[in-house]
């Protein structure tokens, strides 16, 4: 141990030696099948900061501990803050090939607090967490339940994937689950039933919790439990996590067992702005309405997003309000294979296939080149059940990449354009349609240049942060009034190809016009919006 010591001279440099040399000996199958990643001794600092202090006795939990980073790098902060003098530790962690670096760097924290004449108990379960803890779901209150809450600090980045509502997870934690969730917000959700009534939980996990039908029951739960204090943003992604390949907009929250009045909201660019971050505050009401049934989390990273959502608020009515429907693309291929067909010509019995990849901003491709996808579905009383009806709608990519300029890809899609009595939308699409009737050739064009401007792209983002463009998100946005919309296709059709600058002119003009210059009598806001 001393030979130990002299090598690494703090817990949490000693837990990220190890956990680099684990993370590059081990094969990232195993590391995405497990969902982990491992935090950077500069992220594991920044959270451990976070806390504040309480008494000279204090509990953690670290629910999926990893190496032991995070916990290592939040003794290292509350001890320099206050005269601890007694720490208990408890620690779950289920991989076999992980749980031996644990055991190494919590022996080697124990010897270096012991050092300090603080003593350490602790606990490493090798058990799973939520399973281990589905008792707190037995008896709820405003704050959870008062049997099971007994930990002052709770940390962790849990690990992230999705499993199914069958599984034994999920089972255990019903209360959580809308559909398939992901494994993240089901630590989150019984660590926050775990929390003292002054405890504090600091996690950081994807930030898709913040929106979405999957993670509604989750949000209805977890707001019950814990009010959140601190959301720090990771502008660069990629920088942060260069050691793994994570796929998801990571944010660190933290979480008290008390109400907050306001949310501090923090935003580096990459592990050097860690130290200094923007800040600014934000009155938690303004950010989440607690009243709500879907309970949705706007984080702004900047002046932008906030005025955004500030013009959003202003708006009433949604696309139900208007009989317009937003759903998914019915055809699953796989399912239908013996109805795809690569060639062909569009007829009453051949109708045109349109997958994700023919939806360009403002532009419909089709056909695609030869050899990318079938172009045609064969129009069948059997197949008539995945069909739709050929009239006019506003198709969306389901799906977007991380680096894609926009989150939302869209175009119109004009009944006139084919002539056949059905059409196929594969599942990877989303398209806006009014069932008991037709969109007019302006409600085309105005949804169209309405959801591919930066306005609605920049507002989208403050709520979503992955890859998916559900349907159930975009129900709940509320939009302007009808007029406005039309108003703006009959602007944007006058244009052969309109591009980004020319949507966002025509849509600024119409729809902040009316949000501010009505409004205030002032243009001066118009700079301030700065969404093109």
């Amino acid at each position: 141990m001393m030979e130990l010591k002299k090598k690494h001279t703090i817990p949490s440099e000693f837990a990220e030696f190890l956990g680099l040399e684990y993370a590059y000996s081990t094969s990232d199958k195993h590391k995405k099948d497990n969902g982990q990643y491992f935090t950077p001794k500069q992220i594991a600092d920044f959270m451990g900061n976070l806390a504040s202090t309480k008494t000279n006795k204090i509990s953690i939990l670290d629910p999926g501990c990893g190496t032991g980073i995070l916990t290592c790098s939040l003794i290292e902060n509350l001890i320099q803050k206050s005269a601890i003098t007694e720490i208990e530790l408890v620690l779950y962690e289920t991989d076999e090939n992980v749980l031996t670096i644990t055991q190494k760097v919590i022996e080697f924290l124990a010897f270096w607090l012991a050092e300090k004449n603080i003593h350490l108990k602790y606990i490493i379960n090798r058990a799973d967490f939520v399973i281990e803890n589905s008792k707190v779901f037995e008896i709820s209150t405003l704050f959870g339940s008062e049997i099971v809450s007994h930990y002052d600090y709770i940390i962790s980045n849990p690990p992230y994937f999705k499993i199914s509502k069958n599984d034994k997870r999920a089972k255990a934690a019903r209360e959580l689950v809308y559909g398939q969730p992901n494994i993240y917000s089901l630590f989150m959700g019984v660590a926050a039933k775990l929390l003292k009534q002054d405890g504090e939980m600091i996690f950081i996990t994807p930030r898709s919790f913040a929106a979405g039908n999957y993670f509604k029951a989750f949000r209805q739960s977890f707001f019950k439990d814990v009010s959140i204090s601190n959301i720090h943003i990771f502008e660069s992604r990629n920088k942060m996590f260069k050691n793994d390949n994570v796929l998801q907009e990571n944010i660190i929250l933290r979480a008290t067992k008390q109400f907050n009045s306001d949310i501090r909201i923090t935003v580096s660019l990459c592990d050097k702005g860690l130290k200094n971050p923007t800040e600014k505050v934000f009155k938690t009401n303004s950010l989440i309405d607690l009243k709500s049934r879907d309970k949705v989390l706007f984080i702004p990273s900047n002046d932008k997003e906030t005025s955004t959502i500030e013009i959003f608020k202003r708006w009433q009515n949604t696309l139900n309000d208007f009989n317009i429907r937003i759903s998914t693309g019915p055809i699953v291929a796989f399912r239908c294979t013996e109805f795809l067909k690569t060639e062909g010509e569009i007829n009453d019995s051949l109708s045109p296939l349109i997958w994700l990849h023919n939806i360009k901003e403002m532009e419909l491709i089709y056909p695609l080149q030869k050899g990318k996808k079938p172009g045609f579905i064969i129009n069948s009383d059997e197949s008539r059940k995945v069909l739709l009806k050929n009239k006019n709608y506003v198709l969306l990519r389901r799906f977007s990449s991380k680096d894609d300029k926009s989150r939302l890809v869209c175009c119109p899609f004009f009944s006139s354009d084919f002539e056949t009595g059905m059409v196929g939308f594969e599942n990877h699409l989303n398209y806006i349609h009014r069932p008991n009737g037709n969109l007019s050739e302006n409600e085309i064009w105005g949804f169209s240049a309405l959801y591919s401007s930066s306005l609605f792209d920049t507002y989208f983002r403050t709520f979503n942060g992955n890859t998916q463009v559900g349907a159930t998100e975009l129900k709940q946005i509320k939009i302007p009034p009808l007029e406005d919309i039309i108003l703006i296709g009959s602007k944007i059709k006058e244009f052969n190809k309109p591009d980004k600058q020319v949507i966002n002119e025509i849509v600024n003009e119409v729809l902040l016009e009316r949000t501010y210059v009505k409004n205030t009598r002032s243009t001066n806001n118009f700079t301030r919006i700065g969404v093109a």
